[in-house]
């Protein structure tokens, strides 16, 4: 009786098992009900402070300025973004302004001049609606 009974367990362990398997969700997919992140309004205070500290940080590694140069550069950025928005018809997403974000914190573009960077262009930053001028005002 106890190995009918065993081959039972096993049998519904496995069924069991099988069903986890089938029922769980596909690689990449955990998370996907509530929407991709990277695909809502990017914030522009989080982004402009980390982009325009980025901008120190490059300065100083290519040695245009001072590491006490550079910090007081960072705490200007922090401040001077405080008070910016984006310019009229120009909302890019997390996706879009990461992608800047990872252009000025590569290496491989250290020697770029920060304002040819593609990633970070308003043609890259904003969308196809957006009118000429639609550059982060302020900048």
């Amino acid at each position: 009786m106890s190995g009918a009974l065993q081959r039972i367990a096993r049998r519904a362990l496995s069924s069991v098992l099988l069903f986890l398997v089938l029922a769980g969700p596909t690689p990449g997919a955990v998370g996907s009900c509530g929407g991709d992140e990277l695909d809502r309004d990017a914030d522009l205070d989080s982004y402009c402070a980390e982009r325009e500290q980025l901008v120190c940080v490059r300065q100083a590694l290519r040695r245009e300025i001072t590491s006490g140069q550079r910090d007081d550069c960072r705490r200007e950025a922090i401040a001077d973004c405080r008070n910016r928005s984006w310019a009229p018809r120009c909302q890019p997403t997390e996706r879009q302004t990461q992608a800047c974000l990872n252009a000025l914190r590569s290496l491989d573009t250290l020697n770029t001049p920060d304002d040819e960077l593609e990633e970070c262009q308003t043609d890259a930053l904003c969308t196809a609606e957006r009118s000429d001028d639609a550059a982060i005002e302020g900048r």
